[in-house]
């Protein structure tokens, strides 16, 4: 690595905010001399700013990640330095409303055994309730795709039925289902379901016909050809949406807890929300982006190491 490599990952405005961010560590707070809850110790809070920091580096590193990286991180930790200076140190926020940044992740250490057991409640609803859609959408999507008459017929309905939002219709299912747990795993299924429908259906009809001819020329039956060809053929198509249905599962799960749940992340925002504990609710919203961040991570990770083709 260059000299002005080197020189470029130390002296960029990331790491600048990042500096001017600690520097506010030790500057008087009015926010805990004024306040009657005060500020609470700032070790998680650092230890968040410092890993951030390490991350950053990491993959500031990697040169065709280097310029988004340091772009990502600046803005993170300017909004970090400008939050810590106005709130924590200026106190020019009413402070129910505009908690100091400490505040909210001390919470991480507070409330750690009932957010980590939402956040198990959730993934349990999320996971199954994406696998069975994007399952059963896929292989139904596929069956349809392959016989035009039925896509004729199916195609037109599935679109109009996509149409309407899941959140219109959460607050119902939640309130004739017999269980929460069914509610919440049937609106992730309906919410991911009807687009991954259509997407095999078109995916389907994209795939090239001299793929399908060679395949019927070797007398492969039908279950095979759309099994073992057409579906790992738009593997890739299917991955790459997975973060869109992933958010969209997400917001409607978070939307359906925080209407009927006793547990799960939405659930804790919503319990925050109804007690204006403020600091707790943004920390549960911080807590929801940070796993949404994670997912989508880990489905990069997979891609790159299941996927070896592409198109």
């Amino acid at each position: 690595m260059s000299k002005k490599v080197h020189l470029d990952l130390v002296f960029n405005a990331a790491n600048l905010f990042f500096l001017l961010t600690i520097a506010c560590f030790f500057l008087p707070s009015k926010y805990a001399a004024e306040m009657r809850i005060g500020l609470k110790r700032p070790t998680v809070f650092f230890a968040v700013l410092l890993a951030s920091e390490i991350f950053f580096l990491i993959q500031a590193g990697n040169e065709k990640k280097r310029r988004q990286a340091k772009d990502i991180a600046g803005f993170v930790f300017f909004i970090t330095f400008i939050w810590e200076l106005l709130v924590s140190r200026l106190n020019l926020f009413p402070f129910v409303f505009v908690p100091a940044l400490e505040n909210v992740f001390y919470v991480f250490v507070q409330d750690w055994k009932m957010i980590t057991e939402g956040f198990f409640s959730s993934m349990y609803l999320l996971i199954v309730g994406m696998i069975s859609a994007i399952g059963s959408a896929v292989i139904l999507g596929t069956l349809v795709g392959w016989n035009p008459r039925l896509t004729k017929a199916v195609y037109p309905i599935a679109k109009a039925v996509s149409t309407v939002p899941p959140l219109i219709y959460t607050p119902y299912v939640v309130l004739i289902m017999p269980t929460f747990r069914m509610a919440s795993i049937f609106v992730i299924f309906l919410t991911n379901f009807w687009s991954t429908f259509m997407g095999s259906i078109n995916n389907t009809a994209f795939v090239e016909g001299r793929i399908v001819n060679s395949a019927k020329v070797l007398n492969l039956s039908t279950p095979v050809i759309l099994f073992k060809i057409i579906i790992p053929f738009n593997l890739p198509r299917i991955i790459n949406g997975l973060p869109i249905h992933l958010a969209s599962a997400l917001m409607t799960l978070t939307a359906a807890e925080m209407l009927g749940a006793d547990s799960g992340m939405g659930f804790y925002v919503r319990m925050s929300l109804n007690f204006a504990n403020y600091t707790k609710a943004i920390a549960g919203i911080f807590f929801i982006g940070f796993v949404v961040t994670g997912l989508n991570s880990l489905i990069n990770v997979a891609k790159k190491h299941l996927i070896k083709w592409n198109y």
